[in-house]
């Protein structure tokens, strides 16, 4: 377990003249999260670093108070905190593009509006640990999951002891918590390859292009708090439009990483997405649904 060996200093205590020299950006994207930005933002105010940061906060065009809230929080640290509301709906994928290329700190922590953290020294463990092993491009921990309505599910994010993953590792299923996230600024104008603009989510897609540039380190701490809700991203759409969407983001995938020793590994989630598929229609007796998706897998 990392230990800190140097003092470290609250959002409140670093000196104005550092907040041009932040090492990373934090990157908060929402929509209609009124009930919840707050708490993802006091997260983040109460890290504890030995480096000066940097908040962007992305708002894409809510129609609820979320924009009020925000104002307040920037009006509050106006030399820390950057607000960019959208002038229009921008859409999920466009909102992270904007908000990431807005960064300009050596590194980059993920946080959407209905997630929080809950450990005060998450990014200078994490911090630590890039800084000290430059071959990775990303440091990710484990999340607890907060489940909402009355709704019942697995504790934790993921279960995972290894330390090091690779591109071959996250082709088959996204095993990293969005909100637990430290990344290498790798941002540019050729980091969004074209076919992230077809997928129907992003995260998963964003890990994928981090995992070009360096391998990817696994902090096994709960750092963070993944919500589960009605109006989540993943948790917001039923089971069927879940596995149609994977599909459809593997389909992404396939056209961005070009390495042909990583393609068996995207052949194989692809045929493990069919066969979910068909194990559900299956199960639903939707035949011809069934038979379509059969025959998908059986020419895969």
């Amino acid at each position: 377990m990392y230990k800190n060996t140097v003092s470290l200093i609250s959002f409140e205590e670093i000196k104005s003249e550092d907040y041009t020299m932040a090492e990373v950006s934090i990157c908060i994207i929402c929509y209609n999260q009124e009930k919840y930005i707050e708490q993802a933002i006091e997260s983040v105010l109460m890290q504890k670093c030995t480096f000066a940061t940097e908040i962007i906060i992305c708002d894409d065009c809510s129609t609820d108070n979320t924009p009020n809230l925000i104002r307040s929080y920037v009006d509050k640290y106006p030399k820390r905190i950057k607000a960019y509301p959208a002038q229009q709906n921008m859409g999920m994928l466009r909102n992270w593009e904007r908000a990431l290329k807005l960064c300009s700190a050596k590194y980059i922590a993920l946080l959407e509006g209905d997630d929080f953290w809950n450990d005060e020294n998450k990014l200078q463990k994490q911090y630590r640990i890039l800084e000290t092993y430059p071959n990775y491009s990303v440091c990710f921990t484990n999340a607890r999951n907060k489940y909402e309505n009355g709704r019942k599910g697995y504790p934790h994010y993921v279960n995972l002891t290894d330390t090091t993953h690779t591109t071959a590792d996250l082709l088959l299923y996204n095993f990293i918590p969005t909100c637990s996230v430290l990344m290498r600024n790798n941002i540019s104008t050729t980091f969004f390859h074209p076919a992230y603009f077809n997928s129907p989510f992003a995260d998963w897609i964003i890990h994928i292009l981090n995992s070009k540039f360096g391998d990817i380190y696994f902090l096994n701490e709960f750092t963070c708090t993944y919500r589960v809700h009605n109006s989540g991203v993943w948790g917001g759409i039923k089971e069927e439009k879940q596995l149609i969407n994977k599909l459809n983001a593997i389909a992404c995938i396939s056209i961005i990483v070009s390495k042909q020793e990583i393609k068996p590994f995207i052949k194989q989630s692809r045929r493990q997405a069919l066969q979910n598929i068909c194990a559900f229609y299956k199960q639903h007796k939707k035949y011809f649904n069934y038979l379509a998706y059969r025959i998908e897998l059986l020419i895969n």
